[in-house]
């Protein structure tokens, strides 16, 4: 099992976890989160002169260590990445959503899938679901993703693909870091499409 779980913290004025909460992601992975999250231990807080609590919001990513992908590809071929062939979106230059105004920045540029390929400096392969490797599965998903303006993806959607192997395909590409989008020097988030190959070594 792969996968990226969230977890929500209180920081005490001593700088000990005080509390600690699953925001989001798979069960068995969680606990696994919470018991590694409750022993660590913090710098205080210093707001004013004096230390103060504080609350927030961590991601913890689970990954097998064969499942890092060079190149695009992974260990046993089974999973690649490449921009879609078809349909491709605009350049940056031609679509950002929303109309700026003098100086200001859109909060969302649409980015061609081949740019953000080449922003990509950290990527997770899939595990190939045991069921639709049974039942002889495979085939392209092509997920809608919202990368943050600091390189996390924080949302995904399935556009098209098998629907047996498209949670495979979230979990790994949920984890999937990118150098931060620069428009006017400013860092901004992007919107771009990820294709994720499935593939049957016969």
């Amino acid at each position: 099992m792969q996968g990226q779980v969230w977890i929500k913290i209180l920081v005490s004025e001593s700088g000990d976890i005080e509390s600690a909460e699953v925001v989001s992601g798979e069960p068995v992975l969680a606990r696994s989160a919470l018991d590694a999250v409750k022993k660590w231990k913090f710098k205080p807080f210093i707001k004013n002169g004096k230390p103060v609590k504080v609350s927030t919001k961590l991601p913890f990513d689970f990954a097998f260590s064969d499942k890092v992908m060079t190149n695009g590809v992974s260990a046993d071929s089974s999973t690649r990445t490449d921009p879609p062939k078809t349909s491709p979106l605009p350049p940056p230059s031609s679509a950002v959503s929303g109309t700026p105004t003098g100086d200001v920045a859109p909060k969302t540029v649409q980015v061609s899938p081949g740019v953000t390929t080449g922003m990509l400096i950290h990527q997770i392969a899939p595990v190939y679901p045991p069921d639709a490797r049974r039942a002889n599965i495979q085939g392209v998903i092509v997920l809608q993703a919202l990368i943050s303006k600091e390189g996390r993806i924080t949302e995904l959607k399935r556009i098209t693909g098998p629907k047996e192997l498209a949670g495979a395909a979230i979990d790994a590409v949920e984890q999937w870091r990118y150098r931060p989008y620069l428009l006017n020097g400013e860092p901004v988030a992007v919107r771009t499409q990820i294709q994720v190959n499935f593939t049957l070594n016969r």
